[in-house]
């Protein structure tokens, strides 16, 4: 019956035929229940009377005749969290491993909420390494699609996300953007950052200066980190109040990813090697992260995560719905209440077409 139910809901977004839209309602509660994203592991759980090679052959049919609209999830991210018709500080990172000689490379678009990253749009990489700039491109405007450039407080990236075309690119669309920079890169085409800042003390900033990188004219803020003895280096396309507080939610998206792997669903345990079903795997995690984060933010408001002696949380808001909904999972008959009221979280009166 559960499943019946959450393949109903999930239809409001991706208008699935009932078998596909069965088998992602099993998936999402299944990488829930055994909190890894292994076939072998994925088809016992499966709530039917099918033997488990069946259900694994079912699973290997869905990732296989799988078709999904990318705008669809991130309509569905932006509606179920409420970021509709706000500026949205979105971040790009890559997640990379290796499969015996295989390298899984992803590219990832999230979005900042809560101190957490959520995934709105992704591709992977037919390669090992960065991204380059046409790579980038494409992802950025698949999300301006649906949302427009107003509605961008700031881009975040890694020292990975530079180049002259790349921020040409990013500034003619009216995209604000906030990036670390390599301290070998030259300024004023003459001096690297490392010789140009060689004497600025600890804890000493220079914050907003106007400069030249790559023959274009951009905002630089930098202070040299206590932990590392390194220059931390940002440009900009604009001027921004408080830039290393800003680019500190850059982070979120390796908070994210770690939920994603060890921390949640062991993404690394898949066996998937092809590019196009990867990108379906990353679809389905992100039914199933969404909604885990949503029974967190709703079971915090009920009952607060307790705070330990360094002033931080127990666990993230993620984690306590991802326990939230195993424990309801593993006895679905006696909590069937329980779970609706999870499953309710999930509806959203009008889904969106655009921001």
């Amino acid at each position: 019956m559960h499943i019946n139910e959450l393949s109903k809901i999930l239809n409001q977004y991706f208008n699935f035929h009932k078998a596909r839209s069965d088998c992602l309602a099993q998936l999402v509660i299944g990488m829930i229940s055994v909190k890894t994203v292994n076939f072998t592991h994925l088809a016992t759980a499966f709530i039917t009377k099918s033997f488990p090679e069946s259900c694994y052959k079912r699973i290997q049919r869905f990732f296989r005749f799988l078709k999904f609209d990318p705008l669809a999830i991130a309509s569905m991210v932006i509606s179920l969290f409420d970021l509709k018709n706000k500026k949205l500080t979105l971040a790009l990172d890559r997640t990379n491993w290796k499969f015996g000689r295989i390298d899984i490379n992803i590219l990832m678009l999230t979005v900042a909420h809560k101190g957490m990253a959520l995934p709105l749009m992704w591709s992977c990489l037919k390669k090992r390494g960065n991204s380059n700039t046409l790579e980038r491109i494409h992802l950025i405007k698949r999300i301006l699609l649906l949302i427009g450039p107003k509605n961008i407080d700031c881009l975040l990236g890694d020292r990975e996300f530079v180049g002259a075309e790349w921020i040409q690119w990013l500034d003619d669309q009216g995209i604000s953007f906030l990036f670390r920079i390599r301290n070998n890169s030259l300024l004023e085409e003459v001096l690297p950052v490392e010789a140009f800042f060689r004497r600025l003390p600890f804890g000493k900033k220079v914050k907003n200066a106007k400069t030249f990188l790559w023959g274009k004219s951009v905002y630089l803020s930098t202070r040299r980190s206590y932990k590392k003895d390194e220059l931390v280096t940002l440009i900009s396309n604009r001027k921004f109040q408080n830039p290393f507080k800003r680019y500190r939610k850059r982070w979120e998206i390796e908070t994210f990813f770690g939920c994603l792997k060890k921390r949640g669903f062991c993404f690394e345990d898949t066996h998937l090697i092809h590019i196009s079903r990867l990108e379906k795997l990353v679809f389905v995690l992100t039914v199933a992260f969404c909604w885990s984060h949503l029974v967190g933010e709703s079971k915090e408001e009920e009952i607060p995560i307790k705070t330990k002696s360094h002033a931080r949380k127990a666990k993230s808001t993620f984690r306590y719905g991802f326990d939230e909904l195993r424990g309801i999972f593993l006895r679905v008959t006696e909590k069937f209440e329980a779970f609706m009221r999870c499953l309710k979280l999930l509806i959203i009166s009008d889904p969106i077409e655009g921001v």
